[in-house]
């Protein structure tokens, strides 16, 4: 879809535009984040682990609490 076609649909308001900013986000992943052997879901649960990684690395516990490490199944 060119550049200009994905622009123009996201300038209309209202309850469709969800779905098209949806679309685009999945195309999005599909096309450039994932490998070959991998699905978008893959892909994205992967990415939500890093982040929440990095959001926990980025603000640690206070000192004398118990950190809680979060895993993504």
């Amino acid at each position: 879809m060119p550049a200009g076609q994905v622009a123009s649909e996201f300038s209309v308001a209202g309850p469709d535009a969800a779905e098209g900013i949806a679309r685009a986000v999945i195309d999005f992943a599909q096309q450039f984040l994932t490998d070959d052997h991998q699905d978008v879901a893959d892909t994205l649960r992967q990415l939500e682990a890093v982040g929440v990684g990095q959001a926990l690395d980025a603000h640690p516990a206070p000192t004398g609490v118990h950190p809680v490490r979060l895993t993504v199944v």
